[in-house]
């Protein structure tokens, strides 16, 4: 988690620095934003989980943006017959999306937005499990591409400084296996990553 943290913080230092020239060239604009989201999974087990999100958007026109973020999701995960145990599933996306901004003549601004990434996946057995299922050594499963869209407002505080909420919806199915301390083989499974989240942010812009 550590080691993702810190190559996507020297991504967005690099994005920054390289959109930022660009961006005083054009003479656009490039801006900075953290948010704190709610996350509502599709799965049964999954319950409802809470995450935060960093990242810099990259105004290329008056309409259009472009937006590189990392996102982190926490889950706690009730057992399921053939699927997950009980645990922690923890999930870090890094994300481009494209935004289209509807201009208005008052401080909101509505926009649509669309994107895709890499989706990092952790899952943590709870200790009970442990002690239940002595001959499982953990659960994993497959990290890759996603897919996120939804629709977002932002009002603007000052020339500088904006609030925004996004009501968006990520889909992402993937692959998990159960592996065993004996070195029997893995026992393989689906998992539905879909969900639901609403989020609060604010942005800076310089």
């Amino acid at each position: 988690m550590q080691r993702l943290l810190r190559l996507t913080l020297i991504a967005l230092l690099f994005l920054g620095t390289t959109l930022n020239g660009f961006a005083q060239r054009q003479r656009q604009r490039l801006g900075f934003f953290i948010n704190a989201a709610g996350y509502f999974p599709v799965q049964d087990n999954i319950n409802n989980g809470f995450g935060s999100g960093l990242g810099a958007i990259f105004y290329a026109t008056p309409n259009i943006s472009v937006s590189l973020e990392w996102k982190y999701g926490r889950f706690n995960v009730d057992k399921v017959e053939g699927g997950l145990l009980k645990g922690t599933l923890y999930i870090t996306p890094l994300l481009v999306s494209i935004h289209y901004n509807l201009k208005t003549s008052t401080s909101f601004s509505p926009y649509i937005f669309l994107g895709s990434g890499f989706f990092f996946n952790n899952f943590t057995l709870d200790e009970s499990q442990s002690q239940e299922n002595p001959d499982i050594r953990k659960q994993e499963i497959n990290n890759g591409i996603g897919l996120y869209g939804g629709i977002g407002s932002e009002y603007k505080i000052n020339d500088r400084l904006s609030l925004f909420l996004e009501a968006l919806y990520m889909t992402r199915k993937a692959e998990a296996e159960t592996i065993y301390i004996n070195n029997s083989p893995s026992t393989a499974f689906n998992v539905n990553l879909n969900s639901f989240s609403l989020l609060i942010g604010v942005n800076y812009t310089y």
